[in-house]
């Protein structure tokens, strides 16, 4: 296939997924939401269930993008202008680049005199690794893929991108950016989100070509390089929406 007029010899026999799959019990959490809820519809006429003698099945599901499901957002997330992120996209494959990264250890002192350690990631470790023509950016901090689809990340203090790394993946072309942490800022930032607006240079403009991909998982037999990646999501109009990113290995 012809992408960005560089011709991809891709496997489209085998593909890796990189959402993580929501589950009622025993399913990844962050920012002090439960785990999605599946309920039975009924009224006094009707039940959604089979096993419980309807003709089918017929739920609702109650889900938080940010806090339960592997989505994708827009500038929307941190702006008053409601930019949805199902507007966003206009072709769905791009020419992507797994990155690991092992966050830096960082111990600085508070203001009220308290040491605090954090795990970054720096400028530094980006710097001549994001090959060109790349157009997405899927950043693995984590190992032991296996037990991220049942992390609870609540007051875990993840690892978070410097915004000079954010600012810098920006300059470097790309549009899309993905972590497999619940966020590309601080847990507890006091509303900075300082790597959210590098990457969308906030304020300075409103950034409706560019996505952040949170809540992913890279799995470890998966090596660092080129992909071509498929960036499938709801098409619900919201800020953010639940979404299912594929990568194909390029030959």
């Amino acid at each position: 296939m012809e992408l960005n007029n560089e011709t991809l010899e891709v496997d489209f026999n085998n593909p890796i997924d990189l959402s993580l799959t929501s589950r009622v019990k025993n399913g990844f959490k962050a920012w002090y939401v439960d785990e999605i809820t599946i309920n039975t519809i009924r009224n006094e006429e009707f039940v959604g269930s089979v096993n419980e003698g309807g003709a089918v099945n017929f739920r609702e599901v109650l889900i938080n993008p940010h806090g339960n499901m592997t989505h994708t957002e827009s500038v929307g997330h941190i702006s008053s202008e409601k930019i949805y992120v199902n507007d966003i996209l206009k072709r769905f494959h791009f020419i992507a680049q797994v990155i690991t990264i092992v966050p830096t250890k960082e111990i600085k002192t508070n203001a009220n005199g308290q040491q605090e350690v954090n795990y970054t990631i720096e400028l530094e470790q980006l710097k001549n690794k994001i090959l060109p023509n790349t157009e997405a950016v899927i950043l693995r901090t984590q190992e032991n893929y296996e037990v991220l689809a049942q992390k609870i990340y609540h007051n875990t203090n993840w690892p978070f991108l410097k915004k000079e790394a954010a600012a810098y993946i920006r300059e470097m072309g790309v549009f899309h950016l993905l972590i497999d942490q619940p966020s590309v800022d601080k847990e507890f930032d006091d509303g900075k989100l300082l790597a959210h607006k590098a990457f969308w240079n906030y304020p300075n403009e409103i950034d409706e070509k560019r996505t952040i991909t949170e809540l992913i998982g890279v799995p470890d037999n998966v090596a660092d390089g080129k992909y071509l990646l498929n960036l499938s999501m709801a098409n619900i109009e919201n800020d953010a929406s639940p979404s299912r990113p594929v990568i194909y290995k390029i030959n």
